[in-house]
């Protein structure tokens, strides 16, 4: 194993958080699947938590409740391609209102 990523554990199960979750789903089959595709999938699984954490924190327990008024789009290309408020954009109206009141 490089150096490189000894330094996060010596097995997979202690190198990727998600690795004992796929084990118990694929059984014998989880030692053909890459280390990579365990990175990716241990990725997402963190993007998911930090998605609950936000909805949660916006009162939307489900993805059936996101509106495209509680979304920003993060660079103005994105906002441009989805029609989605550029995030310096969201509540443009509202704060000029208060800095000239």
């Amino acid at each position: 194993m490089p150096v490189y990523i000894s330094r996060f554990g010596s097995s997979i199960e202690e190198i990727f958080i998600a690795a004992p979750e796929l084990k118990k789903m694929y059984g014998d089959r989880f030692a053909d699947i890459p280390t990579g595709a365990i990175g990716v999938y241990t990725y997402f699984q963190r993007l998911a938590q930090g998605m609950r954490q936000l909805m949660t924190g916006n009162r939307k327990f489900a993805l059936q409740y996101i509106e495209r008024d509680d979304i920003a789009a993060i660079t103005r290309e994105a906002a441009e391609v989805s029609g989605i408020p550029h995030v310096m954009d969201v509540d443009k109206d509202e704060v000029e209102k208060i800095l000239n009141a």
